[in-house]
């Protein structure tokens, strides 16, 4: 158990498909990782909003904000755009979208000192710790997609200084360093106007997936900010969605928790068997609903 010394407001980016399993993830959240006052920032296309009444975004501390209104000039279409311009394989316009969302919360009016990115489909499984002794927590995993340095040394010139991945389900975010970050980014001689669209241009342009704002922001802080950091690996189950798929029970997370796990996570393309897997199509059918 982690001693629990720092509340925050946390972040969550929001696909169309996510909008059932959120209202798990943003209980077990408040629960968990919150304090009474902290704000949730739910960051999605408009038409999710209306998936939320008033009265459970009051009760859970939800503050909703449209994905095309959180920063200046970031919008999906304006992330596609200049993808058009650059890409030469499969766009993934969404993927790319929602992280230089979680990056341009720090130059929104609703950012404080820090903020916690937190994903959607990940439920924390008791009280978690994110700062100690006057450092941040960052989480070490193993993923390494060598695209992801070739676009960061292109934008900042250096690449992965850690034998670790940051490429965690959370990410504690001073908004201060990150501003810093994004204002080196909009400062290079890189094509575009927009420190997006300059990051879009610095990947390859045939690699699908050549940026990660967890691998940039991290080996950012290696270098510049090595002392406001400290590394801790948790407990993670990634795959808990082939176990039980986004139908998980109370009880479930429950046995989860007492196997000594910190958090559980639902991807989308993740099915359990059968009958489980119902749940997983009828979400698909609810999803195309809206």
């Amino acid at each position: 158990m982690y001693v629990y010394t720092i509340i925050m407001d946390i972040v969550i980016c929001i696909a169309k498909r996510d909008f059932r399993i959120i209202k798990k993830t943003v209980r077990y959240v408040r629960m968990y990782l919150q304090d009474q006052e902290d704000i949730i920032f739910l960051i999605a296309p408009s038409v999710i909003n209306k998936c939320y009444s008033s009265q459970w975004k009051k009760k859970n501390n939800v503050t909703f904000i449209c994905e095309d209104e959180l920063a200046p000039g970031l919008s999906f279409q304006s992330v596609k755009k200049c993808q058009l311009n650059h890409f030469k394989c499969p766009l993934h316009t969404g993927w790319y979208l929602q992280q230089f969302l979680k990056m341009g919360f720090a130059l929104s009016k609703y950012a404080k000192e820090h903020y916690l990115i937190w994903d959607s489909d990940t439920i924390p499984l008791r009280e978690i710790s994110f700062f100690e002794g006057g450092k941040y927590f960052l989480a070490a995993k193993t993923e390494i997609n060598q695209p992801y340095f070739d676009t960061m040394k292109r934008l900042l010139g250096f690449g992965k200084l850690e034998d670790f991945s940051f490429i965690a389900e959370h990410m504690v975010i001073e908004t201060s360093i990150m501003k810093e970050l994004i204002n080196k980014i909009a400062s290079s001689d890189l094509p575009g106007t927009l420190w997006f669209e300059k990051i879009l241009n610095a990947t390859s342009g045939v690699d699908e997936s050549a940026f990660s704002e967890f691998e940039t922001y991290g080996n950012y802080c290696s270098k510049f900010h090595p002392g406001l950091y400290k590394i801790r690996e948790l407990r993670t189950l990634r795959e808990c969605g082939m176990l039980f798929g986004r139908g998980v029970s109370d009880s479930e997370l429950m046995l989860l928790s007492k196997m000594g796990f910190d958090t559980a996570s639902f991807e989308y393309y993740h099915i359990p068997p059968f009958p489980r897997s119902l749940i997983n199509k009828y979400e698909r059918f609810l999803e195309q609903m809206l």
